[in-house]
């Protein structure tokens, strides 16, 4: 399986250099990386500071490859040559909604030759949280990460440091500090068994889609050492309320989100979508006969807590009517 690496941050984080010393690092271990640049207007200049040092290198001006731009990636990602010691990299631009493009990426029944994706955030230490009504964002890009790689130390103070530090740890970003030469070390080591499953996760299917949803659909515990994952479990046909919203409150910080479809015991006709964000629980009606109509949670995070997704889900069943 080829690596997938997401390398996400917000405008002027340092991507770009931080790419500068991948590159060459990927080459010197044998890989031979392939970079998708994504920017509004030039990311075909950033791709050509990257000819020498890679020949595969193919650029995406536009909109966020999370939204506007996303089939475009899909394209570029479908024409990928793969082989031994192919790596793919992509450079998102600086406003990226990295939750959106990983879920989109990790759910993709054709990208069953690429790993699940490797989120890579910069964090520019000088200006981390200084963006005023940005900061959300910033901190949303890191959020996803299972790696980061701070930016322009030689520009701060130890005490600016140490508070960027802080923030991180204070926000719930919980990525691996790394730097080029060991994020290259680290993918050099990633083996196939560590890549996405043969059969996708499950996801929300259209009118066409037939196939069935097994019990639990999970990725590989490995995975939780360097991937951002997503696990879907099958609900009881009906359920408390209260017991489910007492159940997406218990969940820990590494599930950065939750969603699904829902029916409760109170409301037996009616089927909810669900999501949960930090401590926002929102459930939306959709009817008696919604398109897919098996209730299931979807569980998204860096690091999923596979044993206790398993319990909770449990309990639901154990305390659902027969």
């Amino acid at each position: 399986m080829t690596p997938l690496v997401l390398v996400v941050g917000f405008l002027g984080s340092g991507k770009t250099t931080f790419l500068k010393s991948l590159v060459p690092a990927l080459g010197l271990r044998g890989l031979r990386p392939g970079l998708v640049i994504n920017d509004y207007q030039n990311a075909r200049v950033d791709a050509e500071q990257f000819r020498d040092q890679a020949g595969d290198v193919r650029a995406l001006s536009g909109d966020c490859v999370c939204c506007g731009s996303r089939d475009q990636l899909l394209e570029e990602l479908g024409r990928f040559e793969h082989g031994p010691g192919r790596v793919l990299v992509i450079e998102t631009n600086g406003t990226t909604d990295s939750e959106q493009l990983i879920e989109a990426l990790a759910l993709e029944p054709s990208l069953r030759q690429f790993s699940l994706p490797i989120q890579l955030s910069l964090i520019d230490a000088k200006r981390w949280q200084k963006r005023f009504w940005h900061n959300a964002l910033e901190r949303s890009q890191a959020r996803t990460a299972s790696h980061v790689s701070l930016s322009r130390l030689d520009e701060v103070s130890p005490d600016r440091l140490a508070f960027v530090r802080r923030s991180l740890h204070e926000a719930g970003i919980r990525g691996s500090e790394t730097s080029p030469d060991a994020f290259a070390a680290e993918l050099a080591g990633i083996r196939e068994d560590g890549a996405r499953p043969l059969q996708p996760a499950a996801h929300v299917c259209s009118e066409s889609c037939h196939h069935d949803h097994g019990e639990h659909h999970a990725q590989p515990g490995h995975h939780a050492d360097h991937h951002f994952t997503s696990s879907e479990y099958l609900l009881p046909e009906t359920v408390s309320e209260q017991s489910f919203r007492a159940m997406l409150g218990s969940l820990p910080p590494e599930v950065i989100r939750a969603k699904g479809l829902v029916r409760f015991e109170s409301q037996p006709d009616e089927f909810f979508v669900f999501q949960k964000l930090d401590e926002d629980v929102q459930f939306f009606p959709v009817g008696p006969a919604p398109k897919i109509r098996t209730p299931l949670a979807l569980f998204i995070g860096p690091r999923l807590p596979e044993e206790f997704l398993q319990a909770a889900v449990a309990g639901l069943r154990a305390a659902a009517p027969l």
